[in-house]
């Protein structure tokens, strides 16, 4: 594998800083990711209601950007001068993603793990995913390499054969909550027997980090 002369490698690491866009930040993966973006030295814009602005600038969010008073990416673009930007972690589904893969920057990707915009429509759940599945983007490598951006989905329930790969993630993670810098965060706990109730308020979208149930 080639290796950057020394002097170009130190370079990059003065002149470049990663950019990340996390959408629902508030939530325990967004906060999460809020954690090791601070960690790694990012620059961290992040989508979630005006009420968990504070919160998220206190856990290390650069840029929160209030998505329900409207479209979010005017917001993204001023505060990139037009850019977009390297990374941009979308739960969300149908038609955000392609918003998402707009506003990335040249060489940025698109991360795809979720399809939380089926619990918003309101829908008939067979319906609300047979919209979402319409709004959907298709993605082809012409389009990819004229774009010069790239995508990937997660979905670590179909990877429980790459223990190999898991391991080293888990190690990291595992030692970043003993060092400080992962802080994982419970919102709210229920017990087992209103397992109901906690659901229609992660759905309501009224959390901040995890929701928990208790026997």
């Amino acid at each position: 594998m080639t290796r950057l002369p020394r002097k170009l490698r130190d370079k990059r690491r003065v002149t470049t800083r990663p950019t990340a866009l996390i959408h629902n930040a508030g939530s325990g993966v967004g906060l999460a990711a809020i954690d090791i973006g601070r960690h790694i030295g990012a620059t961290l814009y992040g989508t979630a209601s005006a009420g968990k602005h504070d919160f998220l600038r206190e856990r290390g969010l650069h840029h929160p950007i209030d998505y329900r008073g409207a479209d979010w990416t005017p917001e993204l673009n001023r505060l990139t001068e037009g850019r977009g930007v390297e990374l941009i972690l979308d739960p969300l589904g149908g038609s955000h993603w392609k918003k998402s893969y707009k506003a990335l920057r040249h060489t940025g990707r698109l991360g795809m793990f979720g399809i939380s915009s089926a619990s918003e429509s309101g829908l008939i759940r067979p319906l609300a995913f047979a919209k979402l599945a319409l709004g959907m983007p298709l993605f082809n490598p012409v389009s990819l390499t004229n774009d010069n951006r790239s995508v990937f989905g997660v979905n670590l329930g179909h990877m429980w054969h790459e223990n190999g790969k898991i391991r080293p993630w888990m190690e990291v993670l595992v030692r970043g909550v003993a060092e400080g810098w992962v802080r994982p965060h419970v919102d709210k706990a229920f017990p087992l027997a209103q397992v109901g109730e906690a659901q229609s308020y992660i759905e309501a979208r009224k959390n901040i980090g995890k929701v928990v149930l208790v026997s």
